[in-house]
């Protein structure tokens, strides 16, 4: 089985606003957001995290370069982990997760990535329905 740990990122500054963000909108973490991140980490320290792989949005790289510091990891971006766009119905994004998880990323890996990409992984995994993660949540998925 693989275990994946998938990771909302920090607190954006358009998250404060109220804004909605899609794929396109590149606002940048707050201080709030880098500290949710960083308390993460120190929880992850002890959860053998083997690599990180991130949606290429600033805020989700913001995050993922953040932990991975404090885990000693490089990161890598992966284009299919970007937030649902306007254009994109669930299906699609349910496509490019289905593809992400075929291309068997590697056992312990940490995926930092959008609330919606998220809800929609778990409950395809576990079979339960959607929810949205607070940012700087980790939700474990094993398949």
């Amino acid at each position: 089985m693989t275990r994946l740990l998938w990771m909302r990122h920090g607190e954006s500054t358009w998250n404060v606003a109220g804004r909605e963000q899609g794929r396109t909108a590149h606002p940048p973490l707050t201080d709030l957001g880098r500290r949710q991140v960083l308390a993460a980490a120190d929880q992850l320290a002890d959860a053998d995290v083997a690599a990180v792989v991130c949606s290429p949005l600033v805020r989700a790289r913001q995050s993922a370069d953040l932990v991975a510091a404090r885990l000693g990891l490089e990161v890598v971006e992966d284009p299919r982990l970007v937030e649902r766009g306007h254009d994109e119905t669930l299906d699609d994004v349910l496509g490019r997760l289905a593809d992400f998880l075929a291309s068997g990323p590697a056992d312990d890996t940490l995926v930092v990535t959008h609330g919606d990409v998220i809800a929609y992984v778990v409950a395809a995994l576990d079979g339960t329905a959607p929810s949205l993660p607070a940012n700087a949540e980790v939700r474990v998925t094993q398949s």
